[in-house]
């Protein structure tokens, strides 16, 4: 009888090993690489709150949504799935932050688009953009607040640059209209802008454009929704990287709960789309039941 139930105990607690293991090497070196392209479509303006285009025959506007590239050598998969998919003909390409993890991303800025979209390609700036983010800083960081942040900020202007060199505008807390397509684009750089400024610079949209915002940290959201911004474009999240049945996202790293880690939501009259990205940190790229997403957003915008 002993001995019975000597070997349960050793076969289940060999079990509980294997499948430890098995969700490890899932997690580190399988999931990370489960590229998707998923699809949105949404509706705003004339007070609509719809994810169809019932509204009326309005050509939709096709907007490509990356995030979270964290670029850096060496890149593969990641790049040939860029290529694939950016090979397609959209109206707009952007990216919401955290595009390098350090300066040898620099290399692949030139790669992320395969053809330029028909309006142009933008996109902002995120933490890792700016900081150097040290293990010391993921790990200790998340218990002691202090500890979070690099010290330093990084130079971003050969990031910058070479975002530019690979046919991107890059909006630090600036905008750009696009009046024969009636589109108003506002950058929200890295940390954030403040109140003012954001109503100034959305204030330069004609009544009758399409109020894009793009940011990376999903903060002060009320923010954006103030303004009456038609949709809104960020990142940061990484979707929570491991999500559990019933639970959601573990972290967020942001102001959102659990169930709004990624995905479109709305604010108001806002809809607000969050990337689950292509990327992480290197060292701390774990993902469970959150494989990283590129999403193609379809809007059709009713002024």
């Amino acid at each position: 009888m002993k001995n019975s139930t000597l070997n349960i105990l050793r076969f289940s607690a060999g079990s509980l090993f294997l499948a430890g293991v098995g969700a490890y090497v899932y997690a580190t070196q399988l999931e990370p690489r489960r590229y998707r392209l998923e699809r949105v479509s949404v509706t705003t303006g004339n007070g609509a709150r719809r994810d169809d285009f019932s509204a009326g025959p309005v050509q939709p506007l096709k907007i490509l949504h990356l995030s979270d590239l964290h670029l850096c050598h060496p890149e593969s998969h990641k790049l040939e799935f860029l290529r694939r998919i950016t090979d397609d003909q959209y109206d707009l390409v952007v990216v919401t932050g955290d595009v390098f993890e350090n300066y040898t991303g620099m290399t692949y800025a030139s790669s992320i688009l395969s053809r330029p979209p028909r309006l142009g390609a933008y996109a902002v700036l995120g933490n890792h953009d700016y900081y150097n983010y040290s293990i010391f800083n993921r790990v200790v960081g998340r218990v002691f607040r202090k500890f979070r942040q690099p010290k330093q900020m990084r130079d971003v202007a050969p990031l910058v640059k070479a975002l530019q060199c690979g046919g991107f505008t890059v909006l630090r807390n600036q905008a750009v209209s696009l009046p024969e397509n009636r589109i108003h684009i506002v950058g929200i750089d890295y940390p954030g802008v403040g109140r003012e400024r954001l109503a100034e610079l959305v204030s330069a949209a004609p009544p009758d454009h399409l109020l894009l915002v793009l940011f990376h940290i999903p903060r002060n959201l009320e923010d954006i929704e103030a303004t009456n911004a038609h949709i809104a474009l960020g990142g940061h999240t990484h979707g929570g990287q491991i999500r559990l049945p019933g639970v959601g996202a573990i972290i967020t790293d942001s102001e959102l709960p659990r169930h709004q880690a990624s995905g479109l939501l709305w604010r108001g009259k806002t809809a607000i789309h969050i990337s689950r990205g292509l990327g992480a940190d290197p060292r701390t790229n774990i993902r469970f039941l959150c494989p990283p997403a590129a999403t193609v957003i379809e809007v059709c915008h009713q002024p």
